[in-house]
């Protein structure tokens, strides 16, 4: 299965590389939260996914998480190995246990990072296309409203071997940190698994600054410190 470990490990080093720096065609009303669906929490944000879905925060559900992820077959093994070697890279993790005809493990992963006050949305994301590597391509780019936030919204397709990834991603800007979400799958089930991500998406909530850092911002801005 080596085109599965191809997807599956790429959609795991795309986020890690950046923490540095099956649904049906169903129609979902943007910004609604459809009945059975799950809340994830963790890092401060919440998301909303499918029951099918899987996962969480691996700071603290790593083993059952693990877990699950090898209860679906020897061919995921290698996957589950790479999240144990990566349990403080993700805020959340989760998977469709609903395994398409590709193979691959779809999944959708946040991740958070501190920033200077001064980057920007626009910034980050001059920042994201300078980090991929070759492998990666970027479809589509810009800013766009979330809810109550404004996002970056980045669309990558890659080429790992024979595997090939589609995925979503949006950043969203709290204070000085991002959070960063994405949604991988294979490319072949990308169109179809897009409405439910995008409407759960739109129910993210990510947890503000309180008072204490609030007042330490300021302070450092009145002292030309950031």
């Amino acid at each position: 299965m080596r085109n599965l470990h191809a997807m599956s490990i790429g959609c795991l080093l795309l986020l890690s590389l950046l923490a540095g720096c099956g649904q049906t065609e169903t129609s979902y009303a943007a910004g609604t939260v459809v009945e059975g669906w799950k809340m994830f929490k963790g890092g401060g944000a919440e998301l909303w996914l499918p029951a099918s879905y899987e996962g969480g925060d691996l700071s603290k559900d790593l083993d059952s998480v693990v877990e699950r992820v090898r209860a679906l077959g020897p061919d995921y093994e290698e996957i589950a190995r790479t999240m144990e070697r990566n349990r403080s890279a993700f805020a959340i993790w989760a998977f469709d246990s609903q395994v398409g005809k590709s193979g691959g493990l779809t999944n959708v992963t946040v991740v958070t990072e501190r920033v200077p006050s001064t980057v920007t949305l626009e910034t980050y994301l001059g920042l994201v296309s300078k980090k991929l590597t070759k492998d990666f391509r970027v479809v589509e780019q810009g800013v766009v409203p979330l809810g109550s936030y404004q996002a970056g919204r980045v669309v990558l397709e890659a080429s790992l071997g024979d595997a090939h990834i589609k995925q979503i991603m949006y950043i969203v800007k709290s204070g000085r940190t991002l959070w960063v979400v994405n949604l991988a799958t294979g490319a072949d089930e990308f169109d179809e698994r897009l409405p439910a991500f995008e409407s759960g998406i739109r129910n993210i909530r990510v947890r503000e600054n309180g008072l204490g850092e609030k007042l330490r911002e300021k302070l450092l801005a009145k002292l030309g410190w950031k």
